[in-house]
């Protein structure tokens, strides 16, 4: 389990543009250039999720463990009834880290979309800026910039009250 543990830490530590070309050969095998699946689920393999929930994990006690299952529950309870409720803090945190990241890429999205009305808003930003003939609106282009910062903004204030939680280790009520 070490060996794997390792393994994954280091394709976290390998940036995107390293990964690109395999990642968009799948994506292509698939037949999923061009969707809206290519954009978002290569991301929801995250060695940054696996490195929180073991972390996490790592930090259950064993007794815990052996009172569920003195009270009858099987592994498939014990992950339900006990895990998955402690992991709610990761879990908000993990979604909110990993949206920002897929929202601010820019690199991937350019890659396997080819069709204009594919484009995420940050290669239309791009775009609003002016070539050598014309001169860049300034004023239109921080306006999409102001508007391509709402969704992570809105993500950070639904998850807020998760991450603080978990930050101040308070019980629910």
């Amino acid at each position: 389990k070490y060996f794997f543990f390792a393994v994954i830490l280091i394709t976290h530590m390998l940036p995107l543009p390293i990964r690109i070309v395999p990642t968009y050969e799948l994506m292509r095998t698939f037949g999923w250039v061009n969707t809206y699946r290519a954009l978002t689920i290569p991301f929801f393999a995250s060695a940054t999720g696996t490195l929180l929930f073991r972390q996490l994990f790592m930090t259950v006690p064993p007794s815990l463990s052996d009172a569920a299952r003195i009270d009858g529950a099987g592994p498939m309870r014990f992950l339900f009834s006990v895990l998955i409720p402690l992991s709610k803090t990761n879990v908000g945190a993990l979604f909110l880290i990993e949206f920002t990241y897929m929202w601010n890429e820019y690199l991937w999205p350019m890659i396997v979309t080819n069709s204009n009305n594919m484009r995420v808003v940050q290669i239309g930003i791009k775009m609003l800026l002016a070539s050598e003939a014309q001169a860049a609106e300034w004023n239109i282009i921080m306006a999409g910039a102001i508007i391509a910062m709402i969704p992570p903004l809105i993500m950070l204030l639904i998850f807020q009250r998760t991450i603080m939680e978990g930050f101040s280790l308070k019980e629910e009520k």
